[in-house]
């Protein structure tokens, strides 16, 4: 896939239960997402500021299609709603083309986000190159 069709989100949370709560459900919830989630799932990076008690997270998708598949599949698992348990979300960011899908997902979710839609110019370049 072409790097102007991935879609990136970038969520910032605060923290409803202590750090080290937060890092064992969302440790749980990656690994089973790299185990048996969808494979269009690229990157799945989550960060926590305990002495701020905030986090955040990098998630790309391949395209608008694996954000579908991603948030359908995993919104099912225990590790998920574990992880629901010790954040709230503050602020959600998606760069790249999303579907109609994705915008109907977001909308009947009541999530507000900001949105960039076209890729203006970029690359990904592999470590050592």
């Amino acid at each position: 896939m072409e790097i102007g069709t991935r879609v990136i989100q970038v969520n910032e949370y605060e923290l409803e239960a202590p750090a080290h709560t937060y890092i064992d459900a969302i440790a749980a919830l990656a690994r089973r997402t790299k185990a048996e989630g969808d494979l269009g799932v690229l990157t799945y990076q989550f960060y926590v500021d305990a002495d701020e008690g905030t986090a955040g997270a990098t998630i790309v998708y391949e395209a608008a299609e694996a954000w579908v598949a991603h948030h359908r599949l995993a919104y099912q698992w225990e590790e998920m709603a574990a992880l629901q348990a010790t954040v709230a979300l503050r602020r959600l960011t998606v760069f790249g083309p999303l579907s109609e899908a994705v915008e109907e997902s977001l909308a009947g979710a009541g999530i507000s986000y900001t949105h960039y839609d076209t890729f203006a110019a970029g690359f990904v370049r592999s470590a050592g190159e």
